[in-house]
């Protein structure tokens, strides 16, 4: 039996008359027996939850999976992948570590959290660019953890299973933020587990980039996995709100191989579902927002 939830919005956190936001071509209530197949991948119809614009300008879904749900929907999934092939993400992370460098003012070794840590590749490369004292990894996705017990101190399957008393110089949650439907708490979680002057970087969608703008609700984000999406003022508003100083938000790059990238803008916009040769990278400001906050 499928579960649900309604939902205030997440940054004023109470009932707001919301503004026109983004419908899908298919409500997820039609097609109930069908969620699975549609949960992940890219499609040729676009099934999500309506997306509404709060009075504070973020976009959220009011209605959405329950908690129960969701476990069963991400607790067994391949590897996360964002750019098409293990190559381009791996390019992709690696500017992503460029900036942790460049922002990052600790000069001991230091103790990482990430949350999402999928296969555990970004974590693997920053082992060989600072020191570090201590890993964890926060994963749901259990068919990850045998890659991760290889790469980290301890690999646990829910924030609310690392110890208490474990605190942290720098958090990382990279396209983790769009995920969580009770959002402030999970802010609140991460703050508590910073340590003092304790780091918070992150990548999330961007809704108001122009793909987005272009795109409309053929935009590949705008998916049954994100109950919300933020822009670079309300992913500001969602920090503040929780006492955490900003350092740097900034539009990030992504790298992907060009056959992908027009597999998947012939299917957003014609929805043409065909295979393509990757031929050469491509370097992107595509939107996505990256993001630096300190306790």
């Amino acid at each position: 039996m499928m579960s649900f939830i309604e939902r205030d919005c997440p940054i004023c956190e109470k009932p707001i008359e919301l503004k026109k936001g983004i419908i899908p071509d298919i409500n997820p209530d039609n097609i109930l027996n069908n969620i699975d197949y549609y949960w992940r991948g890219f499609h040729k119809e676009k099934v999500f939850f309506n997306y509404s614009r709060c009075c504070c300008g973020i976009l959220y879904c009011k209605k959405y999976f329950s908690n129960e749900q969701l476990s069963k929907l991400y607790s067994n999934m391949s590897d996360n992948v964002h750019s098409g092939d293990i190559e381009t993400d791996l390019y992709t992370k690696d500017s992503y570590i460029k900036s942790i460098l460049n922002n990052l003012k600790k000069e001991k070794p230091i103790s990482i959290l990430e949350l999402g840590s999928d296969n555990g590749s970004l974590l693997k490369k920053l082992q060989t660019k600072i020191p570090i004292k201590k890993i964890v990894a926060v994963e749901p996705n259990v068919k990850m953890h045998t890659k991760l017990d290889k790469i980290a101190d301890n690999v646990y399957s829910d924030l609310s299973d690392v110890p208490e008393l474990d605190k942290f110089d720098l958090i990382i949650c990279i396209h983790v933020l769009d995920h969580i439907p009770d959002i402030n708490k999970l802010i609140n979680s991460l703050y508590l587990k910073l340590n003092n002057s304790g780091y918070l970087f992150g990548v999330v969608h961007d809704e108001s980039s122009l793909l987005a703008k272009i795109l409309g609700n053929r935009w590949p984000a705008y998916c049954l996995q994100h109950p919300q999406l933020f822009n670079e003022r309300t992913i500001k508003k969602m920090f503040e709100k929780h006492n955490l100083t900003e350092i740097k938000t900034y539009k990030t790059i992504n790298v992907f191989k060009f056959g992908y990238l027009l597999e998947q803008l012939l299917l957003a916009v014609f929805k043409i579902k065909i295979n393509l040769p990757n031929l050469f990278n491509v370097h992107l400001k595509l939107g996505n927002i990256g993001f630096f906050f300190r306790k």
